[in-house]
């Protein structure tokens, strides 16, 4: 991701999320300050589509945001950027990772659990706009999962 993606993840975020980060934050977390947060775009046609980021300290991986926009759900693109990701935190060292998803959103719960994530605990009153729980999932080793994806909606 770069400074040019950030309007149209700006736009991809506030309608994800009902408390969505600010363009400042995103601007901060690709900025030399913060030299472990990763962040990831997926284009379509030039046009950002979806992003992830990640924060990567040692052996250890957060990942911390994941979107797509309204017109490129259900497609696989989640998927597709989740794999990608994993692919470069494994490349980059890292081996334990874990994320926050809210209790209610199973679809996302879904697509983790593909990938091996397991609930590890839940965190009470983690979303502060509605005080939802979140399950804090965790994939143990990266280096033991097969991380091949090719989804066919998204070529051509």
């Amino acid at each position: 991701m770069t400074e040019d993606d950030l309007s149209a993840v700006i736009e991809i975020e506030q309608k994800s999320f009902s408390s969505p980060w600010s363009r400042r934050t995103f601007h901060e977390g690709l900025s030399a300050k913060y030299p472990h947060a990763h962040f990831l775009v997926c284009k379509h046609q030039d046009n950002s589509i979806a992003y992830i980021n990640f924060v990567l300290v040692g052996e250890d991986c957060h990942i911390t945001n994941l979107a797509v926009a309204l017109d490129f759900r259900r497609l696989g693109v989640a998927k597709y950027m989740l794999a990608k990701s994993l692919d470069q935190i494994k490349y980059l060292g890292g081996r334990k990772v874990f994320l926050e998803v809210r209790m209610s959103n199973i679809v996302a719960q879904r697509l983790y659990r593909q990938f091996g994530f397991r609930i590890n605990s839940i965190r009470k009153k983690y979303y502060s706009d509605n005080d939802e729980d979140a399950y804090v999932l965790w994939l143990e080793d990266i280096r033991k999962i097969r991380l091949e994806y090719v989804n066919e909606k998204l070529q051509g």
